[in-house]
């Protein structure tokens, strides 16, 4: 008892930060709130540990806070070369598996970017520059390192998203579309409705399955609406045509949710009803995001996406989140240029002569 009392009085910040992180991933998983609280928790938690690890001056309790030191060292020092020199191995990988486009490119260039960002101390002297300029490269840079902390915080929401399990009561299951070839559901749209035919197949096991929405509209360069073309894929894999309602209409995700929220409302004749989305892996919270934005406080499940894959999808999901909070971001951006460039350096020069 008293061991627990001392461990619980030592660990008592990162405890609380996990259990404000389990309420909020209770009420909404689909934002980075639910990240930023599970990384505090988690780095607050290791570097208690390791502290504790070393006071405690066992030769096991210092070769282990240690070899943490070292981790993190090595990390700081060596990470970007590494994860530099993954995303240019991932550009190969997926130029061999897929097209060379632009699209498969976005790890290519951020690689390169990265690379970039860490060789520019070793040329320019940045001591020699003038105090603009130097202000606005610190700027920049601080700018930077955010947006470094913020897609590892999206990364993190994404697979918290992924760890949902609904439970097998659901009405419906929104089946999100996306693009057909040639009148047929892509490998990678068969997967979202696999991944919804699993869950109706688990359900029916226990109780009556829920309707498979199909929710898609006809893309310009699609020969039909996305819905016909996973109808036709659903009966194939022993879906009843009555399980099957079609949503034909939607050109974006956040249509998919309102349009389908619709014909949930319309065929549930105005009762309470469950549901739950099926999409990729890597556009859990994305779609999450967009179906409460269309007055759905629902779940999603992710299908699994090709590991090579994933690199660039979460490139594009990352760069779409940004483009949905644009105004914000642009605002940020620019009070930090700002401050960094204008305000502070002023309050610096003022307080200076005061020193």
């Amino acid at each position: 008892m008293r061991m627990l009392a001392v461990f619980l009085s030592y660990y008592c910040v990162p405890l609380l930060l996990f259990l404000l992180f389990f309420v909020a991933y209770k009420i909404n998983r689909t934002n980075l709130i639910t990240s930023f609280l599970f990384t505090c928790a988690l780095i607050t938690f290791v570097a208690l540990f390791s502290v504790r690890l070393y006071d405690s001056g066992s030769r096991a309790g210092i070769f282990v806070f240690g070899l943490i030191a070292l981790v993190f060292l090595f990390v700081l020092f060596f990470g970007a070369y590494i994860i530099a020199g993954f995303l240019i191995l991932n550009t190969i990988l997926i130029f061999r598996k897929e097209r060379r486009n632009l699209k498969h490119s976005l790890t290519l260039f951020l690689a390169l970017g990265i690379l970039l960002l860490a060789l520019v101390p070793y040329f320019v002297n940045f001591r020699t520059l003038s105090p603009i300029v130097a202000n606005m490269v610190y700027s920049v840079y601080g700018l930077i390192f955010y947006y470094i902390i913020h897609i590892i915080q999206y990364i993190i929401g994404i697979v918290l998203c992924n760890f949902s399990r609904p439970k097998k009561n659901q009405d419906y299951i929104i089946v999100l579309g996306c693009w057909l070839r040639d009148g047929k559901a892509t490998p990678l749209l068969a997967r979202r409705i696999d991944r919804a035919i699993g869950f109706y197949n688990n359900q029916k096991k226990k109780r009556s399955p829920p309707k498979l929405i199909l929710s898609g509209g006809k893309g310009a360069d699609e020969l039909r609406p996305e819905a016909e073309g996973m109808k036709e894929y659903a009966m194939e894999k022993g879906i009843p045509e009555e399980d099957l309602l079609l949503e034909p209409e939607s050109a974006s995700t956040l249509e998919n949710m309102k349009f389908s929220r619709a014909i949930m409302e319309r065929e549930s004749g105005g009762k309470p009803y469950k549901c739950i989305y099926s999409t990729n892996n890597y556009h859990v919270l994305r779609a999450g995001i967009y179906a409460r934005r269309a007055g759905l406080k629902i779940n999603g499940i992710g299908a699994k996406t090709a590991f090579y894959f994933l690199p660039n999808a979460i490139l594009r999901e990352y760069a779409a989140y940004l483009l949905m909070h644009m105004k914000w971001n642009i605002t940020f951006a620019g009070v930090s240029l700002l401050l960094g460039n204008i305000v502070i350096p002023i309050l610096l020069r003022r307080i200076a002569p005061a020193g």
